[in-house]
């Protein structure tokens, strides 16, 4: 995952304290260059509404904010980060997220922020900052400890997309030692209202399979080590969680934006999103 640049949004939140934690970790990791950004916004109601906000509270929040960001800077320099910036900029968060992210850096964020409400959905900034990123984004959960990754799952459809995850998921491995599990799931086609023909879904099974053998080589060749592969049958978001119920060691999950189709939504592929939603633990989103 050779990124020039990891782009970490911080609202000085727990939850964006822990995210900023991992995107450290994989800045020192990779010898990336770690760049801390707080969005300051305010709406146009607390800015000039009935009952606007003071210029010397908003003042006081701004320091407020300079100070949580040197402290921030000062942090990641201790945690061995060697090049390390930070910047205080002004506009709706998600937008200028986006605006300073480059296709071949990485974004590190937390799913929610400062109200600590656990939404059904992300929290609206990392919702937003997820869909419309140009760059690949890693979703941190606001919980345990921002160790190397030990056990990636990588759920992949043989699109261009899914070879882009795996890719993201060789070099990660290969630098911590993570163990790799590959998925693929076969979906019944829905011309199929009862029960499939055995012999369809034993060939499919077989090329899907020997297709799945040919890529986990490729993420041999690169980490030295044995990639677990798994071939199921049923819907992919659903048998992925399932897997990561089953097997507890699995810390992260590594997946394609969209799959074989190629459709480019506004939001983001349905296997994608389900998981991002309902993985309960960090999701890299590989663009």
């Amino acid at each position: 995952m050779t990124s020039r640049k990891i782009l970490c949004p911080i609202d000085f939140s727990a939850g964006s304290h822990h995210a900023f934690r991992v995107a450290a970790r994989l800045a020192a990791e990779l010898d990336a260059t770690l760049e801390i950004v707080h969005a300051w916004h305010l709406s146009a109601l607390t800015i000039g509404g009935e009952y606007p906000i003071p210029a010397e509270a908003i003042q006081g929040m701004v320091d407020d904010a300079e100070r949580g960001l040197t402290d921030t800077l000062a942090e990641a320099k201790k945690l061995g980060v060697e090049r390390v910036s930070s910047q205080l900029v002004s506009g709706l968060p998600w937008e200028r997220i986006v605006e300073l992210a480059r296709r071949d850096d990485l974004i590190v964020m937390g799913t929610h922020g400062r109200t600590g409400i656990s939404r059904f959905l992300l929290g609206s900034v990392a919702e937003k900052v997820v869909r419309h990123a140009p760059c690949s984004v890693l979703v941190a959960r606001p919980h345990g400890e921002a160790a190397p990754f030990q056990h990636l799952l990588v759920p992949v459809d043989f699109s261009e997309s899914s070879r882009l995850a795996l890719d993201r998921a060789s070099e990660l491995a290969s630098r911590s030692g993570a163990r790799v599990t590959l998925l693929h799931v076969i979906e019944v086609p829905a011309v199929y209202r009862g029960q499939p023909p055995a012999d369809f879904i034993e060939d499919i099974g077989h090329h899907a399979t020997n297709q799945l053998d040919d890529w986990a080589e490729l993420v041999e060749q690169k980490t030295r080590s044995r990639v677990e592969r798994i071939v199921r049958t049923g819907a992919p978001a659903a048998q992925a969680l399932a897997i990561i119920a089953e097997e507890p060691s699995i810390d992260l999950v590594v997946v394609g934006s969209h799959g074989r189709t190629g459709v480019k939504r506004i939001v983001l592929g349905s296997v994608a999103e389900k998981l991002v939603r309902h993985a309960g633990l960090p999701v890299l989103v590989a663009r």
